[in-house]
């Protein structure tokens, strides 16, 4: 069945969810009182369903409630038509351990058109579905975003929201008359693209306005540009492509990231300016979105996490997703670089964006000659309440550092924007950590100077 899953993720605005059909060839389930059969691409022997409503020719038909059961505990619910045990019509869907649904019209296991999400927070917000994907853009706007498939296959986990050997892809939309500049925008670790673009609405459709082309490349991986060749060639391709394919000049890309799209867009932008350039482009400007930028700074305060949280009795639901997070960092670069900075300092130092252990900034010295804006909502009561953490936790003790260095080497147009108490997620939280810390008018114009 090709039902929606329920991405959650610790570092973006929005869930995440896709169609899972990683089976060319669908197998069954089977309600054991009925006898009904459903669907079933993926395959899982810990899942079971019950369905309530008739069967024709032993599969699933008409109107029911479709219940999914992840060893013996309820994770998903359908309530709608059903045709030949696969959801077409009208129906929603409810993850009951989230809170969470989605509705709208099925064809084929598959939401197509317009529907409507309801967050936990009661929030709604309505939008398109193309291929199970949702969208939040105006009609105006969702005319002119394309998927552009390239010619690489995704053979190292680059885009994690889809299956592996799957064509890479990007998304674009056209200004409403000649491209002038392009900004491109690079989601988060795990988050899906479309999530970028749910997240930036009020930004693309100024950006529209302003003659400006949107690219949200499919890159949401954990590795940098020093660590995946492919991750790096992918980009190249998508940027060759769009100077081609919408004429877009050459010299006027803007590049931004949320997070470790962020740490993407500065690593980019550095290599670009090396001596011997790895790059297809040389962006002309770079905005980060909340990045950690010096990866020894990240490790330690993942490992101050651990050692504050771990084991501590009572944790809220948002400290245990803090400490998942602070493990999956000290895990992941125990394992890419062999263990912690103070053992590799220079596995960090290569890799990081900016190093405040070098006199020069590390990789930093490499931005001293372009526009250099970064936001982030410093609110340390957040951090207190919310994840037991400090001021040498916070992302922006790195960022203010590296800006700071910066101007003082001579980079006039390096500038830090301390979005206090602008962070905030799709479903109405309150997050310090989120795309939302960009004011989108101020943005906008803030492109238009640096690409004159």
């Amino acid at each position: 069945m090709k039902y929606l899953n329920l991405l959650l993720f610790t570092s973006i605005c929005l869930f995440g969810f896709r169609t899972s059909a990683q089976k060319k060839v669908p197998s069954y389930l089977q309600d054991p009182k009925t006898g009904c059969r459903i669907v079933d691409e993926n395959n899982s022997p810990a899942v079971s369903i019950s369905w309530t409503g008739s069967c024709k020719n032993k599969f699933a038909e008409g109107y029911g409630i479709l219940t999914w059961y992840n060893q013996g505990q309820e994770s998903a619910r359908y309530t709608g038509l059903v045709h030949q045990g696969n959801l077409n019509g009208k129906g929603k869907f409810t993850f009951p351990n989230t809170r969470y649904t989605l509705e709208g019209n099925f064809s084929n296991g598959t939401l197509e058109g317009k529907g409507k999400t309801t967050f936990a927070t009661g929030l709604e917000m309505e939008g398109t579905f193309i291929e199970g994907k949702f969208l939040n853009l105006e009609d105006r706007e969702l005319k002119k975003l394309k998927n552009n498939k390239t010619s690489l296959l995704d053979s190292t986990g680059i885009y994690v929201a889809e299956d592996t050997l799957k064509p890479l892809f990007y998304y674009s939309l056209l200004p409403e008359e000649n491209v002038k500049s392009t900004l491109v925008l690079l989601p988060s670790s795990g988050e899906t693209a479309e999530n970028a673009i749910n997240c930036n609405k009020q930004l693309i459709q100024l950006a529209a306005q302003h003659h400006i082309l949107i690219i949200v490349p499919a890159i949401n991986n954990d590795r940098g540009m020093d660590d995946d060749q492919l991750a790096l060639n992918f980009l190249n391709t998508v940027f060759k492509e769009v100077i081609t394919k919408f004429n877009a000049p050459k010299d006027k890309f803007v590049f931004s990231g949320f997070s470790n799209g962020g740490m993407i867009a500065l690593r980019y932008a550095e290599l670009a300016h090396e001596s011997n350039p790895k790059t297809a482009i040389m962006p002309c400007a770079v905005l980060g979105v909340d990045p950690p930028v010096d990866i020894a700074e990240l490790y330690n305060a993942a490992k101050r996490d651990l050692a504050i949280n771990e084991g501590r009795p009572g944790l809220t639901p948002a400290k245990l997703n803090g400490l998942r997070e602070a493990k999956s960092i000290v895990d992941f670069y125990n394992k890419t670089y062999g263990g912690p900075p103070e053992q590799f300092p220079e596995e960090y130092i290569k890799r990081s964006m900016f190093s405040r252990s070098q006199k020069d900034g590390g990789n930093a010295r490499y931005l001293l000659k372009m526009p250099v804006r970064i936001c982030s909502d410093p609110d340390i009561l957040w951090a207190i309440n919310e994840r037991n953490r400090d001021y040498f936790d916070m992302n922006a003790a790195s960022l203010s550092a590296m800006i700071n260095l910066l101007k003082l080497q001579g980079n006039k147009q390096a500038e830090f924007i301390p979005a206090i108490g602008k962070g905030y997620r799709l479903d109405g939280t309150r997050h310090p950590h989120s795309w939302s810390i960009v004011e989108p008018q101020e943005c906008i114009q803030w492109i238009t100077q640096v690409t004159k």
